[in-house]
């Protein structure tokens, strides 16, 4: 699946772009630049745009990721001049961080990306990780970042949590965490940051002082996670359910962060209980007078710490049978994954989405598309960007109590037609 997904390059600059205020400067050609300016655009919602705020030689009409376009001659003498322009260009817009990245070419030629002169706070990167998946570059480019901005080892304050491993690329990143937040609001929680995922450096400095490091994704999340605690002695916990998504692992995820801190889940497990019966009224109607959903099929891809999750709300909840679960990554939950396939006698579906038939398919926005269009199902369900409808005015997350019910609530609207 590695041809259909985005790459490292991309994850570090969207890692990069998640910071609130901060400037993303690329040395590299335009094609390098061109897609994760306007995927930023798209996912981040800054507000308007003003074109004449951008029409300086290194935006190229768009308000992200200013680049020096490099060409063919650049390769051999170097585009240091440039740089040291589009530097002195981002540094006076006052951004709260500058972050500095070669594009894969740019690193090969050994381009330094250091400067003097006063700045605010900045974060290079001279060598993405080359030919990797765009967790591995979201994980090195917050890494970096960590490095660069250096929070001090604070006293941590009782419960509160960061959460780790969500990105601005992730579908209804924003609505999730307001979603996650309130949901631990009623066990006494507060969530002192989401570094990457719409925070600014001061919110990151303040994540010293957290009691503990929940891991959302643990694809984006597990370095992350252990340099918190080698550097800040913050204590970290991964969800074996995988991500909150599905009732039963949205409520083994508050059990295990409840636990860890030793708070109360019970309030927010009485929300959830409440909207168990009221999906469960929706799905007893449909059984009723359809027979749906149970013994429907349905496909699923995506990342392991998504899949798993997803894979049990569909199956164990809803009864519908698996047909092709496939995994754009690695990932811990990925073993998960395939024991559980095993063990409901569904080995065999670990296979492409994009070739096999079903009643439902979930899938990012472009897979998803494909798959309706060959004619393989009728109703699709969005896990990741992109997405097939970009606007978006309502809440919408993915995770959460109201990611849940989206999950159960698109696929038994797709069934009924």
């Amino acid at each position: 699946m590695a041809e259909r997904c985005p790459e490292s390059l991309m994850g570090a600059i969207m890692a990069f772009e998640g910071m609130a205020g901060s400037i993303t400067a690329m040395n590299g050609p335009t094609g390098c630049k061109y897609y994760p300016a306007s995927f930023s655009e798209t996912v981040t919602r800054r507000g308007g745009f003003n074109p004449m705020l951008h029409d300086t030689l290194f935006y190229l009409g768009q308000s992200r990721v200013p680049c020096t376009y490099m060409d063919s001659s650049d390769y051999v003498s170097g585009a240091r001049e440039r740089m040291r322009a589009l530097w002195d260009d981002s540094r006076s817009r006052r951004p709260s961080m500058l972050a500095l990245i070669n594009s894969p070419g740019a690193s090969l030629i050994g381009e330094m990306l250091t400067f003097d002169g006063e700045a605010p706070p900045t974060v290079a990167m001279e060598s993405p990780p080359p030919s990797a998946s765009f967790s591995s570059g979201y994980e090195t480019a917050m890494l970096a970042t960590l490095e660069g901005l250096a929070p001090s080892p604070a006293e941590p304050r009782e419960m509160t949590v960061n959460l780790l491993g969500i990105s601005v690329a992730d579908l209804g990143w924003e609505d999730s965490i307001a979603d996650l937040r309130r949901l631990l609001s009623l066990c006494g929680v507060e969530v002192l940051c989401s570094p990457g995922a719409g925070w600014a450096p001061e919110d990151v400095q303040r994540s010293a002082g957290a009691a503990l490091n929940v891991a959302v994704h643990d694809e984006r999340a597990a370095m992350t996670s252990e340099w918190y605690r080698r550097n800040l002695n913050v204590p970290f916990v991964r969800c074996s359910s995988g991500a909150p998504l599905g009732f039963e692992a949205l409520e083994e995820w508050l059990k295990e962060v409840c636990h860890a801190l030793e708070a109360d889940p019970s309030p927010a497990l009485g929300r959830i209980a409440a909207s168990r019966r009221r999906a469960h009224r929706e799905i007893s109607r449909l059984d009723q007078y359809a027979g749906l959903p149970r013994g429907c099929s349905f496909s699923l891809e995506g990342r392991p710490s998504l899949v798993w999750p997803a894979l049990r709300s569909m199956h164990a909840y809803l009864g519908m049978v698996p047909v092709a679960v496939s995994m754009t990554e690695d990932g811990p939950c990925a073993a998960e994954v395939e024991s559980y396939l095993r063990s409901i006698g569904c080995g065999e579906a670990s296979t492409s989405v994009l070739d096999c038939p079903a009643d439902v398919v979930l899938a990012d926005g472009n897979t998803v598309a494909g798959v309706l269009g060959r004619g393989l199902s009728d109703c699709g369900v969005e896990l990741d960007h992109p997405s097939l409808t970009p606007i978006c005015i309502r809440e919408d997350p993915l995770l959460g109590l109201g990611g849940t019910l989206r999950l159960i609530e698109r696929s038994l609207q797709g069934l009924k037609r």
